[in-house]
């Protein structure tokens, strides 16, 4: 709470009031970034991934615009080099509706015709040791809906996979993130933009001097499960949508299901017996299955 009492000009008061105030700088260009690593630095190629669609259902809107940057990652976390940016449009069919077109700058003009070779995307995140989104879940299953398959290479997402209230930020947008480590973005919601605001952020060095990319591919190499509900009765919904269990439905099940990293699995089955009354189906989710549209996986 601050004081009601006048401070005199020129007090420590107002030497406090510029410590509190932070400069935001604009996101790195692409042009900003080396091409390739030093040599003889040990890397891995991660593509860091974006997507404007149609809207936010997978089963029944689609990409218009798809980006992603392949970058190289040493051991320290650090993003040493963006190897290549590639981007392309697709023409969805139908008419963008005005709230897309606001959103994105993106006319049905600029997609008249427009499509992506599926097979290119398709080597592209088969020839990387990994992918990373800012929210794999929304990505990742529009990208296999348009590539038409299943590419096992591991999934990262940066707004799950980062412990964000324990390394000082308030979890939000991405833009907003970026924001808290001292950055902004000149242009937003195009995803070339997007891409290159999500390395920005992804190399950024937390106050534990680890990087947001380190802290990513970190909960990628860590062990994960799925809890599957599949006997729960159907009064214990609600217990189930507030533990932040999701409904999976589709041709080949029924069920609520939720992605379980190690900090909290003890917990969660503790839970889980203690409200359901029962073990839940646990499977393991190795990072190459996690992220996916559920109608795309079995249960077990």
């Amino acid at each position: 709470m601050e004081e009601l009492n006048k401070q005199p000009a020129g007090s420590g008061n107002d030497n406090a009031r510029l410590r509190d105030q932070k400069i935001l700088r604009p996101v790195r260009d692409r042009d900003d970034w080396p091409r390739t690593a030093p040599e003889g630095e040990a890397v891995r190629r991660i593509a860091v991934i974006d997507c404007e669609t149609t809207g936010l259902a997978v089963d029944r809107h689609q990409i218009i615009e798809l980006c992603m940057a392949i970058v190289q990652v040493n051991d320290a976390g650090r993003i040493v080099a963006v190897e290549s940016v590639r981007s392309g449009l697709v023409d969805p069919g139908h008419p963008l509706t005005a709230e897309i077109t606001e959103l994105t700058g993106l006319t049905d003009e600029d997609l008249a015709g427009r499509s992506i070779d599926d097979d290119q995307v398709a080597d592209i995140l088969a020839s990387c040791d990994g992918a990373v989104a800012f929210n794999a879940g929304f990505d990742r299953p529009h990208l296999e809906k348009l590539i038409r398959r299943h590419v096992p290479v591991p999934w990262g997402c940066v707004m799950m996979d980062v412990p964000w209230r324990k390394i000082g930020f308030e979890p939000g947008p991405q833009g907003y993130n970026l924001m808290q480590a001292g950055y902004y973005m000149p242009n937003a919601h195009r995803a070339k933009d997007d891409v290159l605001a999500l390395v920005q952020l992804a190399d950024h060095v937390c106050a534990d001097g680890e990087t947001i990319m380190a802290k990513t591919l970190a909960a990628m190499d860590a062990p994960a499960w799925r809890f599957e509900a599949k006997q729960a009765p159907y009064g214990y919904k609600d217990d189930l949508r507030e533990q932040r269990y999701r409904w999976a439905w589709g041709r080949l099940h029924n069920l609520w299901a939720k992605h379980v990293r190690p900090a909290s699995y003890q917990d969660e089955l503790a839970w889980y017996v203690r409200t359901i009354g029962q073990q839940p189906a646990i499977v393991p989710l190795p990072a190459s299955e996690r992220y996916r549209f559920h109608t795309t996986w079995t249960p077990a």
